[in-house]
């Protein structure tokens, strides 16, 4: 082999070298582009992620406040509301009283209308001899 031979095939090596490297540069940076994609995705979502928890949180904050109102509203509510309340289970209690009176009273009135028709139906028998 001559010296120009094997300069040709050295300088054919350092193009093979050089194309080499250039692909290698080439893929490293689709990598690198690739990768800072995915890390700029991941940075999104994760934006996307605290700016949900912030809202969720101030959602749960609203809820607990108006749940607070509401309590406090019933509590007035109930307040407001309880001596009726108590009158009216007063009126109920008496009302089971007066109907137990009147129950009472009706049966003896007519235990007492019984008797006393028993009492008339004897004297007519008695009167007219009927045994």
């Amino acid at each position: 082999m001559t010296q120009s031979e094997a300069q040709r095939m050295l300088l054919e090596m350092l193009r093979g070298l050089k194309e080499d490297i250039a692909e290698d540069r080439e893929a490293s940076r689709k990598s690198r582009a690739a990768m800072r994609d995915r890390v700029e995705e991941v940075v999104e979502r994760l934006g996307k992620l605290e700016t949900t928890v912030a809202v969720s949180g101030h959602i749960d904050a609203q809820v607990r406040n108006e749940l607070d109102a509401l309590r406090t509203s019933l509590a007035e509510s109930r307040a407001a509301v309880q001596p009726t309340i108590d009158e009216w289970r007063r009126v109920k209690l008496m009302g089971h009283g007066v109907v137990w009176t009147v129950g009472i009273a009706g049966a003896a009135f007519g235990a007492s209308a019984w008797w006393f028709w028993d009492q008339v139906v004897a004297a007519i028998r008695a009167l007219l001899r009927i045994p």
